[in-house]
C-alpha cells in the first residue's frame, strides 16, 4: 500500500481512538451508586454513547471503504501493467517435457527414480517419456520445419499429383520471379500466360493471381519449398516482413491454397475432406466398376464429373484456409499461428491435447501423417463416413495422377488388392515414414486414439544419415514441438503501435480488457485458459467443432513406444501409457468440452496483429480502408465491398488487423460482416460465416468508442514484449 494511504489510515485510526477514549472513558470508570439522583442523566448519556459509537463505526467503515477503493484502483492499474502487459515466460532450456508437464531436472529425476530407473542415464528419461528441451533439439526441429518435406511421395505426388498441378503454372511463376530481379516479395503475383480451366471456372490469359508465395532477397525458391520442389512446414507457417526478415510461426494467410490444390489432376482424391459421397447419383457416368468389401460389384463415380465438382468446392474456399481432416464435413479453418508454448490444446477444436508437449507432438504428427495421408481414412470410412473402404480406395486410384497407379482397364478388381500389387510393402508407398502406434492394431485395420486419429505415427527410420528427421521413435515430432514452443510473436513495430504506446492507449486498453471480463477465458500472460468450450457456450459455426465426433466410439487408449526405441520397431519394444487424466473423462473419449456436440478451444491472443482475420473460420474479416475511424473512436463504413471474406481473402486480398478486430468486438459492425459472408454462396457452402463468440466491447456493453479503440490497440500490442517497441 502506498505510504500516503498508510499514513492517512493511521491518522484516522488515531483520531478515532482519541474520540473513543475522551467520550467513553468516564462511563467505563464510573461506579454505579444506589439511589443516585443522576441515574436518569446517566441513562441518557449511555444511549448517547451508543449512538456516538455507531456513528464512529460508520465513519471508520466509510473512511476505510474510500481508502480501499483508492488502493484497489491503484492495484488494478498496476495489475494491468504487470499481468496484462508483462512479457510471458519462455520455454526453459534444460527442463523436460513429461506428457505436457514442464519438469525441472530435479523433478524429472524424481520421476525416473520412482519408475525404478537410473537418473544418471539419459536413456532412462526416454524410457519414461520425458523429453529434455535443449538448444540442439530445437535446432534439429527448426531444420526439419524448414527443410523436411511433408507428405508421402506415393500419395501426395503419385496419386494426388500436387507437383503436376504446380507445373501448370511453372512458366508464370518463373516469369514472376525473374521480374523480381532478386528483390524480396511478401506475395508473388503471377500473370497467366494461357487460359486455365479448373472445375466450372476458367481463368483467362492475362489474369493476375496473388499466390501468397514469399521470396527473400536474392532467392529463387520461395519460403516453404525445398529445392527439389517438395513443400515444408514453412510454406504455411512463415511470413516475411516488409524489410525481408523471415517471421517464423506467423500464418501465411495470403497463401493461395485453393488454387494450388485445384490445379492437381486428381484433387478429388481428397474427397473425404469435404462432404462428398462418391456414390451420389449426380456423379454417375463413366466410372470403373470395382468389388467392394462385401464382394459386391460397385460402379465408381465418373472421374471427370467428380473432379469438376470437387475442384469447384475447393475454389469456394478463401486463400489462407485449409481442410485436412477426412471427416466428410466442409469445415475449413485458417492457418494457425505457431506461438505454441502454453497454448494447448491444439487445433481450433482442441482435439490434440494428450501426449508429449501437451498434444503439440500429436498435431505435428498429424500434419505429417493423419492429416495428409490420403489412404489411411479408408480403414474406418464405412463406420465414420458411410463409404465402403474399397469404394474409398477405388475413388482415389481410378484417376491417379500417375497413370501406372490407376485401376486397370477392362478388369474388375478389389482396389485394396490392386494397391498391394502396385506396392507390396505399404511402408514404401502410402505409409512412407509412418508406423502404427502400439495397441492400435495392424494396418489396414488400425484404430484411432487421442494421440493419432488414424493410428499412424510419423517416425522415419533410425540411422538414416540422408534424412534430417531420422532418429528414435517420435524424435522428429518432439523436435519440431520443442522448436515451435521456442517461437514468440515478433515485435509490432508499426507506426500505429508506436502511437498507441506513447499515448497510453495500450495501457488503457489493458484495463478495458479487464473490465470487459475478457480475461475470464483469455488469461494472461498467454491469454488462454487452455480449455475447450462447448459449442453451445461459444456459439461459432459448428462445422469444425464436430470434426472428430464420429471417431469417439472407435478410440482405443493412447499408447506410444518409449522414446529410445529404434525404428523399425523391434519385437517386444517397451510401451508407454499416455496420461489422459484431467484431459478426457476416460482414455477412450474425446477431450472434455468436445462431447456431445463439439467445442472450440480458447485461442491465445498473442501475435494478433499478424493473424487477421479472426475466429477459427476467418469470417471476421475487414479490408483496409473500409472503415473511417475518427479521433474519438467513432467509425463509419465507407466501403461495404471490403467487409467479410467476400471482399478480402476470397479475392486474394488480406484482411486488416485493426479493422477486423473492430468487427470482432462491435456487434453492429459484426452483423454487417456476417451478412456479407452469408450473402456469398461459396462461403455458405464452406461453413465460413464469422458468427459466434458474441462477447462485445461496444456502446451496448457500456463502453464508449475510445475505450473500444484502446482495447483494439491493446490486442494489437500483444507481441513478446507488449510495452516495448
Amino acid at each position: 500500500m502506498p505510504y500516503k494511504q498508510v499514513f492517512t489510515l493511521r491518522s484516522i485510526y488515531g483520531i478515532v481512538c482519541y474520540i473513543y477514549q475522551q467520550t467513553f472513558s468516564p462511563f467505563h470508570t464510573m461506579k454505579p451508586k444506589k439511589n443516585n439522583p443522576n441515574t436518569a442523566l446517566i441513562r441518557v448519556l449511555s444511549a448517547l454513547k451508543t449512538k456516538i459509537f455507531v456513528l464512529i463505526c460508520v465513519f471508520i467503515t466509510s473512511a476505510f471503504g474510500i481508502l480501499l477503493s483508492n488502493w484497489l484502483m491503484t492495484s488494478q492499474t498496476a495489475f494491468a501493467k504487470v499481468d496484462f502487459l508483462q512479457p510471458p515466460p519462455s520455454q526453459p532450456l534444460g527442463y523436460y517435457d513429461y506428457f505436457g508437464k514442464l519438469l525441472s531436472p530435479e523433478k524429472a529425476a524424481e520421476v525416473v527414480v520412482n519408475q525404478g530407473f537410473n537418473p544418471h542415464d539419459p536413456i532412462s528419461y526416454q524410457r519414461v517419456g520425458a523429453v529434455q528441451i535443449t538448444q540442439e533439439l530445437i535446432a534439429q526441429g527448426e531444420d526439419i520445419f524448414f527443410n523436411r518435406k511433408i507428405g508421402d511421395t506415393f500419395g501426395l505426388q503419385g496419386v494426388f499429383g500436387f507437383g503436376q498441378g504446380l507445373d501448370i503454372i511453372s512458366d508464370e511463376i518463373g516469369a514472376a520471379i525473374a521480374n523480381l530481379q532478386g528483390q524480396s516479395t511478401t506475395n508473388l503475383k503471377i500473370t497467366l500466360q494461357k487460359d486455365i480451366t479448373l472445375g466450372s471456372r476458367t481463368f483467362p490469359q492475362g489474369t493476375v493471381i496473388p499466390t501468397g508465395l514469399k521470396f527473400q532477397q536474392g532467392q529463387i525458391v520461395p519460403i516453404g519449398f525445398a529445392p527439389n520442389g517438395n513443400i515444408t512446414c514453412a510454406l504455411c507457417h512463415a511470413g516475411l516482413s516488409n524489410d525481408g526478415q523471415v517471421l517464423t510461426g506467423v500464418p501465411n494467410g495470403e497463401l493461395a491454397i485453393p488454387l494450388f490444390i485445384a490445379l492437381a489432376p486428381n484433387t478429388s482424391a481428397g474427397f473425404a475432406r469435404l462432404n462428398f459421397n462418391p456414390l451420389d447419383p449426380q456423379y454417375k457416368g463413366n466410372g470403373k466398376t470395382i468389388i467392394d468389401s462385401q464382394g459386391n460389384q460397385v460402379e465408381l463415380p465418373d472421374p471427370e464429373k467428380f473432379e469438376k465438382a470437387f475442384d469447384d468446392a475447393v475454389l469456394d474456399v478463401p486463400f489462407g484456409n485449409f481442410e485436412s481432416s477426412p471427416d466428410g464435413i466442409r469445415d475449413t479453418t485458417q492457418i494457425p499461428s505457431l506461438f505454441t508454448f502454453k497454448n494447448h490444446p491444439y487445433t481450433a477444436s482442441g482435439e490434440f491435447a494428450v501426449g508429449p508437449f501437451a498434444g503439440l507432438s500429436g498435431i505435428t504428427n498429424g500434419v505429417h501423417s493423419s492429416e495428409i495421408n490420403l489412404f489411411a481414412a479408408s480403414q474406418i470410412s464405412a463406420e465414420t463416413l458411410g463409404i465402403d473402404s474399397e469404394v474409398y480406395l477405388g475413388t482415389l486410384l481410378q484417376n491417379a495422377a500417375d497413370p501406372s497407379l490407376r485401376l486397370p482397364e477392362g478388369v474388375i478388381v478389389k482396389p485394396s488388392e490392386w494397391l498391394r500389387t502396385l506396392a507390396p510393402n505399404p511402408t514404401q508407398a502410402e505409409l512412407e515414414d509412418q508406423i502404427p502406434a502400439p495397441a492400435t492394431g495392424t494396418y489396414p485395420n488400425l484404430q484411432p486414439s487421442l494421440f493419432t486419429y488414424n493410428g499412424l505415427v510419423f517416425s522415419p527410420n533410425t540411422g538414416n544419415p540422408t534424412d534430417i528427421a531420422s532418429g528414435s521413435f517420435l524424435f522428429a515430432d518432439n523436435a519440431m514441438s520443442a522448436f515451435q514452443n521456442s517461437l514468440v510473436p515478433p515485435a509490432n513495430q508499426t507506426s500505429e503501435n508506436w502511437q498507441a504506446l506513447n499515448s497510453n492507449s495500450v495501457q488503457r486498453g489493458a484495463k478495458v480488457f479487464e473490465q470487459a471480463n475478457c480475461a475470464t477465458c483469455h488469461i494472461p500472460p498467454f491469454f488462454t485458459d487452455n480449455k475447450i468450450h462447448p459449442l453451445d457456450e461459444i456459439g461459432t459455426n459448428p462445422a469444425r467443432a464436430q470434426s472428430r465426433l464420429a471417431l469417439n466410439k472407435f478410440l482405443v487408449p493412447p499408447k506410444l513406444y518409449t522414446f529410445n526405441t529404434a525404428v523399425p520397431i523391434p519385437d517386444h519394444a517397451e510401451v508407454l501409457d499416455v496420461p489422459t487424466q484431467g484431459i478426457s473423462d476416460s482414455p477412450t473419449t474425446l477431450p472434455k468440452g468436445i462431447l456431445p456436440k463439439g467445442g472450440y478451444k480458447t485461442t491465445s491472443l498473442r501475435g494478433l496483429y499478424l493473424s487477421a482475420p479472426y475466429l477459427h473460420d476467418g469470417g471476421v474479416a475487414v479490408r483496409a480502408g473500409s472503415l473511417n475511424v475518427d479521433s474519438n473512436g467513432n467509425f463509419q463504413v465507407v466501403d461495404k465491398s471490403g467487409l467479410g471474406l467476400t471482399g478480402t481473402l476470397s479475392v486474394g486480398i488480406p484482411a486488416d488487423a485493426a479493422s477486423s478486430l473492430r468487427a470482432l468486438v462491435d456487434r453492429e459492425l459484426r452483423a454487417i460482416v456476417v451478412k456479407a459472408n452469408l450473402g456469398n454462396p461459396s462461403l455458405v457452402r464452406s461453413n465460413l460465416d464469422g458468427t459466434g463468440h458474441d462477447f462485445y466491447v461496444d456502446r451496448q456493453a457500456g463502453f464508449n468508442p475510445n475505450q473500444q479503440t484502446d482495447l483494439i490497440n491493446f490486442l494489437l500490442a500483444l507481441d513478446d514484449h507488449p510495452l516495448s517497441f
